[in-house]
């Protein structure tokens, strides 16, 4: 990930971004010196820094003879940026509130390397989860590129301290995954691959219905209350069959 993307993600556009990144390189300096320094035209050089002091990014340094810029550290702006994701996540149960109260399923289909991303971490935008439970697969046929996503999700689920309780089989493509479950916060049944080998993994959230087949890299989410209600009642029972 470049400067910019990296600045994109804290909420700034193209130009706010090359400003931005131009005046911290610079330590402080004035609009023309930006804007040589960026190779963007010093008229368009003054808006982007209004815009960037209006978000309070970029400060003016007071009392001097020139208009001199300089950029707030960093630091600063993911701290408020975090500050403000937690805000916003206070007020998610209000927000979810004023969603329609459908009865029919929501369905949403994923294809591909970059769809795989989204259909991993999409249901974690649509709720709070702490734990996931379901059936998961041998991972036959997963790509290289396919598995870096799953350990990228794997340390996403830790870091956000939401379990997993899982039925699993007995396939050498995933003793290395249980060597991991304790640090990772998951705990799984192992069941013989002669009574449970899918390829398909199925898991199941607060409001969501997941089917992942890694190998072809494509999936399924629903997002039903009663289904996934449903859906996990069956796993509750399964796992309780299992020692």
């Amino acid at each position: 990930m470049d400067t910019s993307s990296a600045l994109r993600i804290l909420g700034f556009n193209d130009k706010q971004a090359r400003v931005y990144g131009t005046l911290l390189s610079l330590g402080q300096a004035t609009a023309y010196a930006i804007s040589k320094a960026s190779g963007i035209k010093r008229p368009t050089v003054y808006v982007v820094l209004e815009e960037l002091r209006e978000q309070e990014a970029v400060l003016k340094i007071p009392y001097a003879k020139k208009q001199v810029y300089i950029a707030k550290s960093p630091e600063l702006l993911v701290a408020k940026a975090s500050a403000n994701i937690q805000s916003i996540k206070n007020y998610l149960p209000i927000l979810l509130g004023l969603m329609p109260k459908e009865r029919s399923p929501r369905v949403l289909f994923f294809e591909g390397q970059k769809d795989m991303h989204q259909l991993l971490w999409h249901p974690h935008q649509t709720g709070v989860h702490k734990e996931l439970v379901g059936f998961y697969a041998c991972n036959k046929n997963v790509s290289h590129q396919m598995m870096e996503l799953v350990h990228d999700y794997n340390r996403h689920l830790q870091s956000q301290h939401i379990r997993t309780r899982g039925i699993v089989p007995d396939h050498p493509s995933l003793r290395a995954f249980r060597q991991q479950d304790a640090a990772y916060g998951r705990t799984m049944k192992v069941v013989p691959v002669g009574v449970y080998n899918s390829t398909i993994s199925v898991d199941i959230g607060q409001n969501f219905v997941r089917l992942i087949d890694y190998g072809g890299q494509q999936g399924i989410v629903i997002e039903h209350l009663q289904i996934t209600d449903a859906l996990r009642q069956v796993f509750e029972m399964v796992w309780r069959s299992l020692k």
